[in-house]
């Protein structure tokens, strides 16, 4: 008997960041009796498959990508953006091929896909099902409320802010066109049809639903937006009941006061070892109990100096969704995933970004009153982290940070966005 649940495949590319919301939309999904399987890069298949989906793998392990010089160098100048860039555009078309394969075998009836692939929206060409775009950022959206948010520009007017994100979309598709030349001879058809990649594709010929998978209490929903995008807030994985602490740390956490959670997550910093150096100094000055993540290479840290034992505790890392309801405040790079995680949980945050949309983050957060103004990476100070710190405390963020996650409790998520994607599937 042929199988009639609905198969879903969700291509995904990038970090923890870029894969765990949408295994939740995947979580989501499966639930609804839908046959979801996602394609990512490697080292996710328990978590994929935790969420009763199915993992295909690409051939790439970000991790270990993230660790090479001339990829670090990437995240702190253009010009090593644009080495980084050519360095890797083999294994970006290898990528790419393999998504392509990967669809056509699989046969979806449906594509949901993040901008690092769009290479999904050729293969809804070829099979002639919806393949849509989900952004965890406002960057495919255009809008006069605010500027593209990723390369710092400042707020230039409604007709400005809205003329940056052709441009960016114009730079979006000139770096997507070598990522399709293996495929230029196989999927020739595709390619000529009208409509970019970023968009996606609808076989009715209308415009394809974007999904906008973050919160309208960090970025309240533009009025100039058309119909086809839609912000659903973001999407959570649950905390996993199962998961069982180091016993040190359980005890940690239960004294009190609770402590700051300092973590930079899958960003390698520049200097890790200076990174380390003027958070220790900080939490020196302040006398803060915190948790202190060493995460994917941001801070170098073997052992604490004598002076902050007893009220620094080291870890490699923990999941987020356990360890921030049991913590005062949150210091991190300002991904889209830990902002979001944060406020979730009603906890103020202190944003140290590097690159890409974590200064636009950090921006929202302190403009909504969750946190103090946000100070990057590389203009790190003991003094400076060491005054935000204690800023952190003020109750006027907590206010804040309270107020956003109320919000978040009223958004669709990815329950909600599961719903909508299972009523198109229907239709």
């Amino acid at each position: 008997m042929k199988n009639t649940r609905p198969k879903v495949m969700i291509a995904t590319l990038g970090t923890r960041g870029d894969v765990q919301p949408y295994v939740a939309l995947a979580g989501a999904l499966t639930g609804l009796d839908a046959d979801v399987f996602v394609s990512t890069g490697e080292g996710f298949d328990d978590m994929i498959e935790s969420a009763g989906a199915r993992a295909r793998p690409v051939p790439v392990n970000f991790q270990t990508l993230l660790q090479q010089a001339e990829v670090k160098a990437a995240l702190h100048s253009l010009k090593g953006m644009i080495k980084a860039a050519r360095h890797s555009l083999v294994l970006q078309q290898e990528i790419a091929t393999t998504l392509w394969q990967i669809g056509l075998e699989e046969k979806p009836d449906l594509i949901l896909f993040n901008l690092k692939a769009t290479v999904m929206t050729l293969v809804g060409r070829r099979l002639g099902v919806p393949a849509l775009p989900i952004s965890l950022q406002p960057v495919t959206a255009p809008t006069g409320c605010f500027p593209l948010p990723l390369f710092g520009w400042p707020d230039c007017g409604a007709f400005l802010n809205r003329k940056s994100y052709g441009l960016a979309r114009l730079l979006m598709q000139a770096g997507l066109r070598p990522l399709y030349k293996p495929l230029k001879a196989e999927a020739a058809h595709e390619l000529s049809m009208s409509g970019s990649t970023i968009d996606g594709f609808m076989p009715d010929g209308s415009d394809a639903l974007s999904l906008q998978a973050f919160s309208s209490a960090l970025v309240p929903t533009p009025g100039d937006w058309s119909k086809q995008f839609w912000q659903s807030g973001y999407w959570f994985t649950e905390p996993d009941p199962d998961y069982a602490p180091p016993e040190d740390l359980a005890r940690f956490l239960a004294e009190r006061p609770p402590p700051v959670y300092l973590g930079f997550g899958s960003m390698p910093s520049k200097n890790p070892g200076d990174l380390a150096r003027i958070v220790l100094g900080a939490l020196e000055t302040t006398g803060q109990r915190a948790v202190l993540a060493k995460g994917w290479g941001g801070l170098t840290v073997e052992k604490l100096p004598p002076s902050l034992s007893g009220h620094v505790f080291l870890i490699d890392k923990a999941p987020h969704s356990w360890l921030f309801p049991k913590c005062a405040g949150v210091v991190h790079h300002g991904g889209a995933g830990t902002t979001h995680e944060a406020l979730r949980w009603g906890k103020p945050s202190l944003v140290c970004p590097v690159f890409g949309d974590q200064p636009f983050w950090g921006q929202q957060v302190h403009r909504i009153g969750a946190g103090p103004a946000p100070i990057r990476q590389k203009k790190l100070t003991v003094e400076s982290l060491a005054a935000a710190l204690e800023a952190l405390e003020t109750p006027v963020f907590r206010q804040g940070a309270e107020a956003a996650r109320d919000t978040i409790a009223t958004e669709a998520g990815a329950s909600g966005a599961a719903e909508r994607l299972m009523t198109l599937l229907n239709a």
